[in-house]
């Protein structure tokens, strides 16, 4: 047996064969056929296909000269098999059985006595191929499900006119991109033939926003995959934001989505899927990437597509103008752009996708629409987004009243229009029910745990529209998740992130010495209850001490901070290059080190005195100490003093080891995040213990310059125990330090905490957004997120409506 090629690209590692040999005799014919099938197997598989065939032709005429028996196909289907084979490349003509058995040449000689000797090819499975039909029906699966939750696969689609583009502004020139015709999203059979063109597998579109330009992707996704054969690409829709083609090759980025997206997919078969250039990148928001990132996206491109690669880009038309006079148009791609509806259009589409049960309630805004085209509902209703929320927001009330959108009485302007419709956007793409379980080979999303995903529309609007608030607020579309505590005015915020500072700081030194304190007792009461009533008192006593002055040391550290910066702490990742120093590119400023340096000698002394007066507060409460307080006031200032010289270094070292994210080539908003987070616990590793070695060596220092002594105050202090005492400061200062001074820490306070607990945001904010990114309400511009149009956040921004608390359900 040897491994073949089969017809039409397709293997199957089935083979069935019996032979039965009379003891007594050989055929030498039988013997001729294995020997030749042998021979060839050596020369690869390739060559086994179209050789197999001749080796095989004299076997069956030689049994029948010699009139021992009769030659034959191994099944009595074989007919079926030489009709298959005359339509498939090279073996065709020559006898094949196909199907769940094997593929290729057979033959059976019979000789005497019932001899049967059966010879074939064996098909050995290829793994690119069948890798590229499991993908190709996982993706049919996944954009089917996503195009009915969109509403995209109903029997009347909105009939969107794509019109080709020719002009040297923004397309390649005609000869090398043909001339293709216009087509319409109701036909994509007859836009997907022409894309299907061996010259025409290149394709950029173009429009406004909500003309259709991604619904028009997935469509096209859907159709591509309906009608693929073995051999060809298989379209795999993907976000183009997080591309940033300086950095990362086409693709190396390609290879990384598709593990992402479809972790089935083992890395070698990806690989060989993109070296054979069997997948068809469907790129979807050149306008997501970053203004800068654009031109270096469309040369990336056209780099790769000089290699043969094939593929679909989306983009707002006057987005992808700018980019190409930056640098180029998409080479040897047709560009085709979306025309606004006419009122005929959609005075027809809004009559057509109606039953006949309930075309009367819809026909008089069709005939307002064609009576007067220039009519307030006409403007808006030429934008597919609102003709589709029209349909949506209209079509299951049976007691509304479509024509009610021509009465200039109640709507006198297009704006009027727009925000009505626009208030049916959360129930259409929030809609109330269960959710479809998770698709077989796809990976767990981040959101199909998300609570809003079972929310009720009201509180999605509500989260919405605190968020449009903030940015109308500020002045700015761009919604950056490090500067949602913003949101909440710097009083409260002090207030709060105080607040948090102290309940962590607490919590991590307290218990930590009570402990301690209760292994070290040594009072008079032996046993263990004493033992662990002095353990909680010490550490009950240690968190009101640490925790106190941990709020008030962090929350105006934070104030500061601010103040100094004019806003919110931007995120940064740390670089440690001991070498170069401040040289280094993207290296912290000289004025930024010092204002650090200044900062750590301020928290500090702060941090100190505070911890220093509590304890002798404390030790004056707890134990009647007459000489707690001045012990306290002596503690203060050594502690002030010791964390003052050890904070100043320790906070320009960290200064100088950190360089600013570059805003602008972040991969996304949760990549950057991620950084964030990943610089921080950083941060803290590194410089916490350095701290705690610092406070330990400083203040034995300080104890033999004063002799032991200050203020007729005896200080005792060692190694071990400052040691114990600095790492302890040192971690809950980082602590501290991580959530008053850091985006990652204002994240976690505000996002995840104080908002959600305020009923602003959900618990989990950024699967909330990155939820409202898929469903078409907010777009990605780089690391940061807007909502899809402006009117849409000027819509959101309107005045709050409090929300009515939520029933718990009964338990009968």
């Amino acid at each position: 047996m040897a491994g073949g090629e089969p017809a039409g690209g397709h293997r199957h590692a089935w083979a069935v064969g019996k032979v039965r040999r009379a003891e007594a005799r050989e055929e030498p014919a039988v013997d001729q056929v294995p020997e030749r099938l042998g021979e060839e197997a050596g020369s690869g598989p390739a060559e086994v296909a179209w050789r197999t065939p001749r080796t095989l032709e004299p076997a069956p005429a030689k049994a029948a000269e010699q009139g021992t028996g009769s030659a034959q196909p191994s099944r009595p289907d074989a007919d079926e098999g030489e009709a298959a084979a005359r339509t498939a490349g090279p073996d065709r003509g020559r006898s094949t059985v196909s199907g769940n058995t094997f593929n290729g040449p057979t033959a059976s000689v019979i000789g005497d006595n019932g001899v049967q000797n059966n010879y074939f090819a064996l098909a050995l499975p290829d793994p690119v191929e069948l890798g590229a039909q499991r993908l190709g029906h996982v993706v049919l699966a996944q954009w089917r499900q996503e195009a009915a939750l969109r509403g995209l696969l109903g029997p009347d689609p909105i009939p969107v006119r794509w019109r080709a583009t020719s002009g040297a502004e923004l397309a390649d020139h005609v000869e090398r991109t043909g001339r293709p015709g216009g087509a319409s999203t109701a036909d994509l059979a007859s836009f997907a033939d022409v894309f299907s063109l061996p010259k025409r597998r290149r394709l950029v579109v173009l429009g406004e926003p909500g003309s259709g330009k991604s619904s028009l992707a997935v469509l096209l996704v859907i159709e591509l995959l309906q009608r693929m054969v073995a051999g060809d690409p298989v379209p795999v829709l993907l976000p183009l934001a997080s591309w940033r083609p300086a950095e990362e090759h086409l693709t190396g980025w390609l290879e990384r989505q598709l593990l992402r997206e479809y972790p089935y997919l083992d890395r070698g078969t990806v690989r060989e899927l993109l070296a054979r250039n069997r997948v068809l990148p469907v790129l979807d928001g050149l306008d997501e990437m970053p203004a800068a990132e654009r031109p270096n996206a469309l040369r990336a491109l056209n780099t790769a597509m000089a290699a043969g690669i094939a593929l679909i880009l989306t983009c707002r038309t006057e987005d992808y103008r700018t980019a190409v006079r930056s640098s180029s148009v998409l080479r040897e791609a047709a560009v085709v752009e979306a025309d606004p509806l006419t009122a005929e259009e959609a005075a027809q589409y809004v009559l057509r996708s109606a039953t006949p049960q309930q075309q009367e309630r819809w026909r008089p805004l069709a005939d307002a629409l064609r009576e007067d085209p220039s009519c307030p509902a006409a403007e808006v209703l030429r934008v597919p987004l609102m003709l589709w929320l029209c349909r949506t927001a209209y079509g299951p009330r049976p007691d509304g009243l479509p024509g009610e959108l021509a009465d200039r009485c109640r709507f006198p302007d297009a704006a009027a229009i727009e925000s009505h419709l626009l208030d049916s956007l959360v129930p259409s793409v929030y809609p109330v029910g269960p959710q479809p379980p998770p698709q077989p080979g796809r990976r767990v999303s981040r959101e199909a745990l998300w609570e809003g995903r079972r929310a009720d529309p009201q509180r999605v609007s509500h989260w919405l529209g605190f968020l449009a608030r903030h940015l109308e607020r500020r002045g700015m579309p761009d919604l950056a998740w490090w500067e949602l505590g913003n949101a909440v005015r710097l009083g409260p915020r002090m207030a709060v992130t105080g607040l948090v500072c102290a309940v962590f700081v607490g919590l991590l030194v307290g218990p930590l010495d009570g402990v301690r304190a209760a292994l070290a007792y040594s009072g008079p009461e032996p046993g263990l209850r004493p033992r662990l009533v002095h353990g909680i008192v010490i550490g009950v006593a240690d968190i009101l001490i640490n925790a106190v002055p941990a709020a008030v040391a962090f929350a105006i550290a934070h104030g500061v901070d601010f103040a100094f910066k004019g806003g919110a702490v931007e995120p940064s990742r740390v670089r440690i290059r001991l070498g170069r120093g401040a040289r280094r590119p993207g290296a912290r400023s000289c004025s930024e080190i010092l204002a650090r340096a200044g900062l750590g000698i301020a928290g500090g002394l702060a941090g100190g005195l505070g911890i220093g007066l509590l304890q002798g507060i404390a030790r004056k409460f707890l134990w009647d100490d007459p000489y707690a307080l001045r012990v306290g006031l002596v503690d203060a200032v050594a502690y002030g003093c010791v964390f003052a010289v050890v904070g100043g270094p320790v906070g320009a070292v960290m200064a100088w080891c950190e360089a600013p994210e570059v805003i602008e080539s972040a991969p996304g908003p949760r990549e950057l995040l991620a950084r964030s987070r990943k610089a921080v616990l950083l941060q803290s590793l590194l410089f916490a213990p350095l701290f705690g070695v610092g406070v330990a060596v400083a203040g034995w220092l300080a104890v033999k310059l004063l002799d032991g002594y200050l203020w007729g105050v005896r200080l005792d202090w060692t190694i071990p125990g400052g040691l114990r005492f600095g790492l302890l400061t040192a971690f809950g200062v980082g602590l501290g330090s991580m959530l008053s001074l850091t985006a990652w820490g204002q994240w976690m306070v505000f996002a995840c905490l104080w908002l959600p607990l305020t009923g602003r945001l959900p618990r989990t904010a950024m699967a909330f957004l990155e939820d409202a990114h898929r469903r078409g309400v907010l777009r990605k511009a780089g690391a940061v997120y807007q909502f899809r149009h402006t009117r849409l956040q000027q819509h959101f921004a309107r005045p709050a409506v409090r929300l009515q608390r939520r029933e718990k359900p009964s338990r009968r």
